[in-house]
């Protein structure tokens, strides 16, 4: 059984990754977040900062993501990220935001598959990378998604990643377990199962269902709680292990922020949006997470934070 953890735009960057892994574990691939191609033929290595063997753990399994339509940008884009050494790498059909979807890009290209087809005709001639896909059940409805995985099964790919929502949906409502099933009975590739695995008992329900199945991706689930990819591997970890281990990781992203960020607003916002996963299992009543939204300086940020980490705040009796 393998455990990735899915790219989440601004937020499972290098720093993350790499923190993630070497305080929680439990996860055994890495997918950045998708990098956008473009017709502009430039050498710029900003393009690709985060995903420059420098700035990675060299023993994370991180599998770059590239979103795009057009076969030549892909091919010219992934072009660099062999030569930086990557193995594999992955095209994002599944993302589900308008300003992507609206340019017939991420799940906005499942409605077509024959661009699907004219971009793999062409990037299916590169042998010097693997290529995995990660799709949801169609732009709009399954039948999208079937006539796509029908396309896939004619290239030579690595493995296809199926979230359980259509791109309409974006995270709304559920996964729909049958329509994924359709798909997965479908797809001749290995799938890795994506979506709604929160709990422990999410996994084990999911996995119960489908038994043949070896690869699931977290996402949300793994940010709101990180020791879940270590429990659904046998890992028990106590309580108070959990508390230090959340300060650990808070106080090392907090500090990576204050180094990178200007202006208060900006620090606090970032955390804002930190606390806005984690808070999930840490503060279910939602009274800490309101004082954080409050603040406006890191003073005012810091005082919340020490209060909760010394035990003023019983946030921890929910872990």
């Amino acid at each position: 059984m393998k455990l990735s953890l899915a790219p989440i735009q601004g937020m499972t960057l290098a720093y993350y990754r790499n923190l993630y892994a070497e305080i929680f574990g439990g996860i055994d691939a890495y997918y950045s977040p998708f990098i956008a191609t473009t017709s502009m033929r430039k050498d710029s290595l900003s393009l690709f900062k985060d995903i420059l063997p420098e700035v990675n753990d060299s023993k994370l399994d991180i599998i770059p993501q590239l979103l795009g339509n057009n076969g030549d940008d892909f091919r010219y884009f992934a072009s660099k990220i062999a030569d930086m050494g990557y193995k594999e790498i992955n095209w994002n059909i599944g993302c589900p935001f308008p300003m992507v979807t609206n340019k017939k890009k991420g799940s906005g290209i499942l409605p077509y598959p024959d661009m699907i087809k004219e971009l793999l005709d062409d990037v299916c001639q590169d042998d010097s990378y693997d290529l995995t896909v990660k799709m949801r059940l169609g732009l709009n409805n399954l039948e999208e998604g079937m006539k796509v995985v029908e396309l896939l099964n004619d290239y030579p790919l690595k493995g296809v990643i199926i979230h359980g929502r259509t791109g309409q949906q974006k995270y709304t409502g559920h996964v729909d377990l049958d329509s994924f099933e359709t798909l997965y009975e479908a797809c001749k590739h290995e799938v890795t199962y994506n979506g709604d695995i929160y709990t422990l008992e999410d996994y084990k329900r999911i996995q119960t269902r489908f038994p043949e199945i070896e690869n699931f991706m977290l996402g949300r689930g793994a940010l709101r709680d990180p020791f879940l990819p270590s429990t659904i591997k046998g890992n028990v970890i106590a309580t108070a292990q959990k508390i230090d281990k959340i300060k650990e990781f808070h106080d090392t992203v907090f500090s990576h922020y204050v180094n990178i960020l200007s202006g208060d607003k900006h620090l606090c916002d970032k955390m804002k949006e930190f606390w806005t996963y984690l808070s999930i299992h840490v503060d279910p009543s939602g009274k800490f997470m309101k004082k954080i939204k409050k603040s406006r300086t890191s003073i005012a940020y810091l005082d919340i934070v020490n209060q909760m980490f010394d035990g003023t705040i019983s946030w921890y009796e929910s872990i």
